[in-house]
């Protein structure tokens, strides 16, 4: 196995974030905090319980994540505040592989796209649609998101968090749509 350094400068640090995405970024802890208030007080049940297991767990320094990230991974997406306090769905099947490249692989709802270096963050940036469709990456998709458009194609922002070899999470703060914060939880 190679020394950790040399595998974590294996993802790209020069990411093409969008300005709205980056000011996603920016606010991602309130759009946490007011999603996790919302889903605190008005939700409860195997749902909310999904929601705390998700985030339990302290991230691992970047650098220490890396390594781990490729491979297969059952994942889990977890909307929270918005339309509803919390949802969690059933598990997908998602890939990552040892460049940094991500994808959700079933579901109705998918994503594709990038990992990156952000100093010592791990920054997700991806083209969300819909199964069946082919989407364009991330750097190509138009300048304005329309949640009307068909096909949808939405640009999707995230901090990649690694809890350990077999757990890990990827946190969207202010998505496009129905939620005001998603948590994609990783297993295997």
């Amino acid at each position: 196995m190679l020394p950790l350094q040399v595998l974590a400068q294996d993802l790209p640090s020069e990411m093409p974030i969008r300005p709205a995405d980056r000011e996603r970024l920016a606010g991602y802890h309130a759009a946490a905090g007011d999603a996790l208030l919302q889903a605190l007080s008005e939700g409860g049940g195997a749902d909310l319980d999904m929601m705390i297991e998700a985030l339990s767990g302290k991230a691992l320094p970047a650098d220490h994540a890396v390594p781990i990230l490729a491979g297969d991974w059952s994942c889990r997406m977890i909307k929270v505040g918005g339309l509803l306090p919390v949802t969690a769905y059933s598990p997908f099947n998602c890939r990552m592989t040892t460049d940094g490249g991500f994808e959700k692989l079933t579901g109705s709802q998918r994503t594709k796209g990038q990992i990156y270096r952000d100093g010592d963050r791990l920054v997700y940036l991806g083209t969300g649609f819909i199964a069946g469709d082919r989407p364009p990456a991330y750097a190509e998709l138009p300048e304005q998101a329309d949640i009307q458009a068909d096909p949808q194609r939405l640009p999707e922002v995230g901090v990649v968090e690694m809890v350990s070899q077999t757990k890990g999470r990827i946190l969207f703060p202010s998505p496009q749509l129905e939620s005001r914060f998603n948590i994609l939880l990783l297993t295997r």
